[in-house]
């Protein structure tokens, strides 16, 4: 009985410890196997059965996928908020699209190389409803374009999104987080975009259905 609870405490402590990318775990870190572990055999004893040991040893495979958040602010401006004037300066205003609302041309603290406008558009009630980055600069190769879109829709796999038809553009994709409550849209794209004061050869549009 003894070397059966000291059987199962190796085997629970050894489980803690497999689980890739917990917190504790060191670069390149490596866990010996369970043979290794286990090199010894347990001595059998008059009268016990061993004979369900090495599947009580056998690690389970007890990975849990976790739920993926929504994604509620970029840039450091949450959506259908006013506007962050603490992480955010605004430099200048831009054209609005809504006939009640402001636009404005924003510096935020974090930066994206891939973008030199930010335009955030506000309702009535002052609230960012829409982001548009963009960068107007004219594009000397369309590969490094779709490296961009490669980047963009692997960060934002990593939230609550799915991806809208047609799929498997290499120039744009349509996410949106549909059908929670004031669903997000985000639109990307390598094409060339002009209209109202936007001039794009590479953009990411957030809109807020309110």
């Amino acid at each position: 009985m003894k070397l059966l609870i000291q059987i199962f405490l190796l085997v629970f402590f050894y489980n803690m410890n497999v689980f890739s990318g917990e917190s504790g775990d060191l670069p390149g870190q490596e866990i010996k196997p369970s043979e290794e572990v286990f090199d010894e055999k347990p001595k059998e004893k008059e009268g016990m059965d061993v004979s369900g040991i090495n599947e009580i040893l056998e690690p389970k495979d007890t990975q849990i996928t976790l739920p993926k958040n929504r994604l509620e602010q970029i840039f450091d401006q949450y959506f259908l908020a006013e506007i962050n004037k603490d992480k955010l300066t605004i430099i200048g205003e831009c054209e609005k699209n809504i006939a009640d609302g402001n636009c404005f041309v924003v510096e935020p603290s974090k930066l994206s190389s891939h973008f030199n406008n930010y335009y955030f558009y506000t309702n009535s009630q002052n609230q960012v409803y829409s982001i548009i980055v963009f960068n107007d600069k004219k594009q000397g190769d369309l590969n490094k374009c779709k490296d961009k879109i490669i980047m963009w829709k692997d960060y934002f796999n990593s939230f609550d999104l799915t991806e809208k038809e047609p799929k498997d553009n290499s120039l744009n994709f349509i996410l949106t987080d549909a059908p929670q409550q004031n669903s997000l849209e985000i639109f990307a794209s390598c094409y060339s975009e002009k209209y109202r004061d936007i001039s794009s050869s590479f953009s990411i549009k957030f809109f807020k259905n309110i």
